[in-house]
């Protein structure tokens, strides 16, 4: 009885590719049926066994067939993104290789380099030390206008833990005339501490905000920085230090008062709770300095320029994966994800790699090639986890599931009597 299921018609009329070729394979349903009528029954060297059985086994065979005997054809294309990332495939195990495909649609070989990856970054303090509470720290940022919109004593006030871990409030007071501050002051009755930030009328935002850094630096109660007109106030206490406190002087931490071209915004109000655990960056540095490194191109055939024989010498020994402007990645597998070199932004980028074969059931499939290979395997398997086979029998199966197997590496690997010839005429040419 033949094996094929529909005529020539609908094969080739239906229009559906996904089918296309797919009789040079068997699928797992077949082996496992193949194997219970070929190897188990009465008479035969395996008198019974488990449906569940087999299929383990012949699942096994089709995972470590996938690595090494079956044809890897899975690719991914990808546009490399501003990120510089690509996402590691659902079913991915490892990479054959990766490759960038130029305009002409040629594959040109990615080189993985080895002198850079991406750690994790741990955060410190200022004195070095790991914090372990960065995600708990309340963080504000302040946008500074220039100097001429706000009046001569306008002021800023801010929340902070004192000594003893009672709240209080500070008044950062703007002195614009850089003489006697005779502007809106602070209550007279508020015992809060007072610091003067002195500018000129003529300042900008910029220098405001600099200013300003630069007196709330001395208060030694903030990590202070500036980009622009904009300061970043970062709180050294954790919100667990303010649990008596309600939680409107969390996301109202500031109170300004006259000068209404500042603007104030919450960055991030952090957990209640303080963590066990070192804190990380989002990003490493390594990483970082990688991406926004632009590597040099920098090409010289060394003929037309003279330098011909005062270089060759010096090519030798140059390592291949260094030394071609293809591109370079590296494969972050903590995170799942491929790194490339910035010099690939936006280029095309295939990914070929190898997967397990039992990744969703229509890849459970075999090879006829490597068919009679996976019965031995599956046979081997059986009889190698039962306790009353004799030593010998399962020892003869063993080297059966060898030579079967490198029967099929053979076969799968698809040499061409006249393909090969036309590889080796390119050998014997001679080198002038």
């Amino acid at each position: 009885m033949g094996l094929l299921s529909q005529n020539q018609n609908t094969y080739y009329g239906s229009g559906n590719s996904d089918n296309y070729g797919d009789y040079q394979f068997t699928s797992l349903d077949s082996i496992i049926n193949g194997f219970m009528v070929a190897y188990v029954g009465e008479s035969k060297l395996i008198n019974k066994v488990n449906r569940t059985d087999v299929q383990f086994h012949a699942m096994r065979g089709i995972q470590e067939f996938s690595y090494d005997i079956l044809k890897s054809v899975k690719a991914q294309e990808i546009e490399v993104p501003n990120t510089l990332q690509m996402i590691l495939p659902q079913d991915y195990v490892n990479y054959s290789k990766i490759t960038t495909s130029g305009n002409d649609g040629i594959e040109r070989v990615l080189y993985p380099t080895g002198k850079t990856s991406n750690p994790f970054a741990i955060t410190q303090l200022t004195d070095g030390a790991y914090d372990f509470n960065q995600a708990n720290l309340r963080k504000i940022t302040i946008t500074c206008p220039d100097a001429s919109t706000f009046n001569d004593g306008d002021f800023l006030k801010l929340s902070f833990l004192k000594e003893n871990s009672q709240l209080d409030y500070l008044y950062l007071i703007l002195d614009t005339d850089v003489n006697m501050v005779d502007g809106i002051l602070p209550p007279g009755s508020d015992s809060s501490p007072r610091f003067f930030a002195t500018m000129s009328d003529g300042f900008n935002s910029t220098q405001v905000a600099e200013r300003i850094a630069e007196t709330l630096n001395q208060v030694n109660r903030f990590n202070i920085s500036t980009l622009n007109n904009i300061i970043t106030i970062e709180y050294r206490e954790t919100l667990s230090s303010y649990t008596s406190y309600s939680s409107e002087q969390f996301t109202d931490i500031t109170n300004f008062q006259a000068s209404a071209n500042f603007t104030f915004t919450v960055v991030n109000t952090g957990a209640t709770s303080i963590s066990n655990d070192l804190q990380y960056q989002a990003e490493s540095d390594t990483w970082t300095n990688y991406k926004s490194h632009t590597p040099n191109e920098i090409r010289d055939d060394y003929e037309t320029d003279g330098n011909y024989i005062d270089h060759y010498g010096r090519r030798y020994g140059l390592d291949p994966q260094h030394s071609q402007d293809n591109g370079t990645f590296y494969i972050d597998t903590n995170k799942g994800l491929i790194h490339f070199g910035s010099a690939l932004a936006g280029s095309t980028v295939v990914l070929h790699y190898i997967s397990d074969g039992l990744g969703t059931d229509t890849e459970m499939v075999v090879h006829k090639f490597a068919e009679e290979a996976i019965y031995k395997w599956i046979a081997y398997g059986v009889l190698a986890s039962r306790s009353n086979i004799p030593e010998y029998i399962v020892q003869r199966f063993k080297k059966e599931r060898f030579a079967e197997a490198r029967k099929a590496k053979i076969r799968l690997s698809s040499i061409k009597i006249e393909e090969f010839t036309q590889v080796l005429k390119g050998l014997g040419k001679p080198i002038k």
